[in-house]
């Protein structure tokens, strides 16, 4: 993604369209939701490259689901293939997470690839079982794995949403949400 990031840099300073040079710029100031945000208003014109990008900073923003999208769009190169099979597995990972909090389902022993993104580290945790349950009613978990600290719930409207608090050195980082 960093060889992504600096090709897309060059391409940003000596010329490429309006469009990719907004998304490059918010992304670039840590903007990920706004450049995700203006991202899919025109991915159907956008180089795979950028496409990439796109789909990192909608990552990044926990907009999951628009990586659905964004899978099916890179196939090309090399680059374009990982990058679509890191999404589709923070894809799966979301989706196995919400059936674990939402039905219960079984996820012990699975293995997906380890990524740096939340729902990696806590699909893991989940896999190992290294989680309490802090209340069985509404469905929370606490897990802990030494510097970060994660508590998983489940909202009451339909259909519920799952959140994601997370702490870093016992500091409140971000509260992520996804459905």
């Amino acid at each position: 993604m960093k060889f992504v990031l600096l090709l897309l840099s060059i391409t940003f300073l000596f010329g490429g369209n309006y469009n990719e040079k907004e998304i490059l710029h918010y992304y670039s100031q840590s903007n990920y939701k706004k450049a995700c945000k203006e991202g899919k208003k025109v991915l159907n014109k956008l180089e795979n490259s950028f496409v990439s990008v796109v789909g990192d900073a909608c990552a990044k923003a926990d907009d999951i689901n628009t990586l659905g999208i964004i899978v099916k769009k890179l196939n090309k190169t090399k680059n374009d293939r990982a990058n679509a099979s890191y999404f589709a597995t923070l894809i799966l990972q979301k989706k196995l997470i919400y059936q674990f909090m939402n039905d219960g389902l079984d996820i012990s022993g699975l293995v997906l690839p380890k990524t740096g993104h939340i729902l990696s580290r806590v699909f893991e945790k989940l896999t190992l079982k290294n989680y309490k349950r802090v209340d069985k009613k509404i469905k929370k978990l606490y897990i802990n794995d030494g510097e970060y600290k994660y508590i998983l719930w489940l909202s009451h409207d339909k259909p519920a949403k799952l959140y994601i608090a997370e702490y870093k050195n016992d500091i409140f980082i971000k509260k992520h949400w996804y459905r």
